[in-house]
C-alpha cells in the first residue's frame, strides 16, 4: 500500500463513527489504569462520548467506504 491509498484509507476510517467510537472507549480504558481513584466518572464519561458520537455520526450505507 503506497503513501496515497495508505492516507485515502485512513481518512476514509476517519470519517466512520465506529472508528471514533473505538478511539474514545481505547483512551476511556487508558483513563482507568492511569487514575484509579477516578475510575466511576472516567468510564461514565466515557461511555457517554462514545453514545455521543454514535448518535452525531451517520452510520455508513451499504458499499459506502469499500474500496
Amino acid at each position: 500500500m503506497n503513501t496515497k491509498n495508505l492516507k485515502a484509507y485512513l481518512l476514509a476510517r476517519a470519517q466512520e463513527a465506529s472508528t471514533w467510537r473505538g478511539v474514545v472507549l481505547v483512551l476511556t480504558a487508558a483513563g482507568i489504569v492511569l487514575r484509579p481513584e477516578l475510575q466511576e466518572l472516567i468510564v461514565t464519561a466515557g461511555l457517554g462520548l462514545a453514545g455521543l458520537v454514535g448518535a452525531a455520526f451517520p452510520d455508513a450505507k451499504k458499499g459506502e467506504g469499500d474500496q
